[in-house]
């Protein structure tokens, strides 16, 4: 007889052995990141501080002195494209090897003739996606704010948690669109190649945005025409700008509205999947 349970902790186990390494890897990873790009940023901005001709280069470029700052364009690349690599790769591999891989190499077919119901299946699936990136962005926020309070000359804790929620939130936007390709397809390879595709797509134009992006611009260091790529990527509504200004005594809140846009893609992704593969002829 089926259980009637939403959630089924014998198969959130099996999620859990399964990729409890992967996950763990990517969080080490993004931590030596994070560590790398916050002792670079602090290096740099410690040289341009202690020149000795700092004074009189000042007086000859001021604009160019005052606007070229290596360490905000390291900076922006962090939170828009290095943090972001390990965290892509890791929801596209899990999502695809809770559902449509298991339907590749048969193990759903054993799992669906357990007393576990579909809906069972498709929710414990979706918690552990929701939960896997939260632990992973938890630890590396805690290490990148134990970092700056260590290297940064002022400490902007708030703004930093604030752009690692933002982080989460796109992570499980990107995640909740892997997820519902492996439940529209019964091929591991066609799933890939949705959600894969998707985030590549959503990396390389985050990657292109960047040199769009005003800092860069007005930096003379960024071409305006590529500013067009952060509108054709969900990256693009990871409002990094917006977001440091969280702690001042002026905040913009724009980034709030785009982090809904992202959480309201998120449910409705995760929602059309589960349904779905509730519904859906599988080829067990």
């Amino acid at each position: 007889m089926k259980t009637t349970k939403l959630f089924s902790r014998p198969l959130f186990a099996q999620d859990i052995r399964t990729f409890w390494f992967f996950a763990l890897a990517v969080a080490l990873i993004m931590s030596m990141m994070s560590c790398v790009v916050t002792i670079a940023v602090d290096a740099i901005q410690a040289d341009i501080a202690g020149s000795a001709d700092a004074a009189e280069k000042i007086d000859r470029m001021r604009i160019q002195v005052s606007q070229t700052d290596p360490g905000v364009i390291l900076d922006t690349m962090y939170y828009k494209v290095i943090v972001l690599i390990p965290i892509f790769l890791l929801v596209v591999v899990v999502s695809n090897g809770l559902i449509a891989a298991q339907l590749d190499d048969g193990s759903m077919a054993y799992i669906l003739s357990t007393p576990i119901e579909r809906k069972a299946v498709a929710f414990t699936h979706m918690i552990f996606m929701l939960l896997v990136p939260l632990i992973v962005v938890g630890i590396v926020c805690a290490v990148k704010c134990v970092l700056n309070e260590q290297f940064a000359q002022e400490a902007d804790t708030a703004a930093i948690v604030v752009k690692f929620v933002g982080i989460y939130v796109l992570v499980e936007a990107i995640g909740a669109i892997c997820y519902l390709g492996s439940c529209l397809f019964d091929h591991n390879g066609r799933a890939l190649v949705f959600g894969g595709g998707i985030t590549v797509w959503c990396f390389i134009a985050s990657l292109l945005g960047v040199f769009g992006s005003d800092k860069l611009v007005d930096m003379g260091v960024g071409i305006e025409q590529l500013d067009i790529f952060n509108r054709m990527t969900l990256v693009g509504l990871l409002d990094i700008t917006a977001m440091e200004t969280v702690g001042s005594n002026a905040v913009n809140y724009d980034f709030a509205w785009k982090l809904g846009i992202l959480a309201g893609i998120a449910a409705v992704a995760y929602g059309a999947g589960a349904l779905r593969f509730g519904r859906k002829d599988l080829p067990l």
